[in-house]
């Protein structure tokens, strides 16, 4: 059945959370309404429009998870993934997107021509590319008893880096810190969890700085100089990412 609503001048505010965000779903089929926007904590105080402060109700949040649930992997990946973004307008990306979902069912996620669809898949793309190229790019270094690293992603994607990296290394401690968002993400002992963190120490052990001296080593053998292209390499590696790669910073003499 379709879900009709009424565009209103009033601003939704919410704690950030994914939780928080569903509520703010909730609250949009609830009143029948689309806001003007929805806005988490760090967005500021200063709008023309009115507000509205969204609590974050654990029930509500339930019920439209498992609304999302039933209309399929696909929404619901969607959804999860998009709010990983760094987009100022995520939350009303979804939120349109949602309530599209809701009225067509589960195809409508297909519905590339809809322009609420492809702002939502456009969402989605950005963030599961750029937890592609993390996957690839990042160098571990040994850091006490764990193995850490580093990055600077724009999206919050540490999440998907989980199953990868527990998986590829089952039997390692490791740390994995999101200087962007002040976030790591620490496994240990076979569980995670994710910390606030202010600051990234590395492995400043001479064995960590002798393998990372040969990794320079053998990066710079497999390089032929009359085939250099700096262009070229920068298409496959983007220069945001070199910061956190050990074989880009410069030599020591």
């Amino acid at each position: 059945m379709p879900y009709p609503a009424n565009v209103t001048d009033q601003v939704y505010r919410y704690d950030g959370s994914f939780q928080g965000f569903l509520c703010c779903i909730f609250e949009s089929f609830s009143r029948r309404e689309i806001p003007a926007g929805v806005w988490p904590p760090e967005r500021g105080q200063i709008t023309f429009y009115g507000s509205r402060d969204i609590a974050t109700d654990p029930v509500q949040a339930r019920r439209v998870a498992a609304g999302l649930r039933r209309l399929g992997t696909e929404v619901r990946e969607r959804v999860v993934r998009g709010f990983l973004s760094c987009n100022p307008e995520k939350e009303m990306i979804l939120l349109r997107f949602v309530r599209l979902c809701f009225n067509l069912g589960p195809g409508a996620a297909r519905m590339t021509g809809d322009p609420d669809v492809c702002a939502a898949f456009d969402l989605e793309r950005s963030v599961n590319n750029e937890a592609a190229k993390y996957i690839e790019f990042i160098r571990f270094e040994q850091r006490g008893a764990l193995l850490g690293t580093q990055i600077h992603p724009q999206n919050s994607i540490l999440p998907l880096l989980r199953s990868h990296f527990c998986s590829r290394l089952p039997d390692e401690d490791f740390l994995i810190y999101d200087a962007t968002h002040g976030v790591a993400m620490l496994r240990q002992k076979g569980w995670v969890r994710y910390l606030a963190m202010e600051r990234y120490d590395g492995g400043s052990g001479q064995e960590e700085l002798n393998w990372q001296e040969l990794w320079k080593r053998f990066f710079d053998a497999l390089t032929i100089e009359e085939r250099r292209n700096e262009q070229g390499q920068r298409n496959h590696v983007p220069k945001h990412y070199w910061q956190d790669m050990c074989e880009m910073y410069p030599r020591e003499c």
